[in-house]
């Protein structure tokens, strides 16, 4: 499935940067791997969306790169959650089941001020 920049999408396995699996989560697609010439299946790069509102920086600053983000007809989200901007997953084309929302263009840009932040960059 060919997806864009700033969709949230439904992956059924992926790999966390501990190596453990990951499964059936949502992500915002940040950045797209792959050939100009659409061989291979693509690779994409992804902020996990969690549920666990408890972990969002406006109530815990424990984690100040997750940004909250509010159910919305454009996300199809169906709870409050926050999206992990410390770090990008890989997702594996052949992973996503399927596209389930988008977020705006002032969302995405303010998860990869959080992501450069994380980085030290911002």
């Amino acid at each position: 499935m060919r997806c864009e920049i700033g969709d949230i999408v439904l992956v059924d396995k992926y790999e966390y940067s501990s190596a453990e699996p990951g499964s059936y989560h949502n992500f915002v697609v940040v950045d797209i791997r792959g050939d100009d010439l659409d061989l291979i299946s693509l690779d994409y790069m992804g902020f996990l969306v969690s549920s666990q509102t408890d972990k969002n920086n406006n109530v815990n600053p424990k984690f100040p790169y997750n940004e909250p983000i509010s159910p919305s007809e454009n996300n199809s989200l169906t709870k409050e959650s926050h999206v992990k901007c410390d770090y990008q997953i890989t997702i594996n084309e052949d992973n996503i089941v399927m596209k389930t929302g988008a977020v705006t263009v002032a969302q995405y840009e303010k998860f990869m001020e959080l992501y450069r932040k994380s980085l030290g960059e911002g």
